[in-house]
């Protein structure tokens, strides 16, 4: 099942935040439920992949830490396959992002859904492109950040009941993008987060 990117336009970071997200090849929402769940969906060229996932598993670690792997360790300058394998667990099943970059300008990603834990063979191509790697990496970053902002550190490692949210890698990818030029300043309120950097400086 495979998905032509082709023909369509691609979500650039110069795009207004306030546009609707439908008009973008890839968009991302993530949110913390209860009792150590979360859940969203990925929007990815007019294909909608929802998924919940438990703290079973560090999902946003292990998607970040992927992501900062193909910036950090580029191993296709070497001719060698730059790709990073990252699964989200849920009760039963997970769900597999495979990224990867040969040039470090473009990504190729799929989403492959599994829906028994201990058999790959249960496994349905859910999602495929590619795109460009800033705008793909700011769709999810961008949105990170207003989640983080909106919860609160310390409200996410309550809320997730287990791992805390995965700051150096979120922090990293974002100052690759800073430094890229292509970061909008989310116009999220920042309210515990400002909290808890009094804590810090007290």
């Amino acid at each position: 099942m495979k998905t032509n990117l082709t023909n369509l336009p691609f979500y650039t970071a110069d795009n207004d935040e306030n546009k609707d997200q439908s008009e973008y090849p890839f968009d991302f929402t993530y949110e913390l439920g209860t009792g150590g769940k979360a859940s969203g969906k990925v929007i990815f060229n007019e294909r909608e992949i929802t998924f919940e996932v438990t703290n079973s598993g560090n999902p946003l670690f292990e998607l970040l830490k992927g992501m900062a792997k193909l910036i950090f360790e580029p191993s296709h300058i070497w001719g060698e396959d730059n790709i990073s394998w990252v699964d989200w667990y849920d009760e039963t099943g997970f769900l597999r992002w495979v990224i990867g970059t040969e040039d470090g300008i473009n990504v190729t990603i799929k989403l492959i859904q599994y829906e028994d834990l201990f058999d790959e063979s249960t496994g349905t191509l859910v999602g495929e492109g590619s795109m460009n790697m800033t705008d793909f990496y700011y769709a999810i970053i961008h949105k990170l950040d207003k989640f983080i902002k909106r919860l609160g550190l310390l409200n996410y490692e309550q809320k997730w009941q287990k791992d805390e949210f995965p700051l150096t890698y979120f922090l990293l990818l974002k100052k690759y993008l800073i430094e890229k030029g292509c970061w909008i300043p989310t116009n999220e309120k920042v309210g515990s987060l400002n909290d808890e950097l009094d804590f810090l400086l007290a």
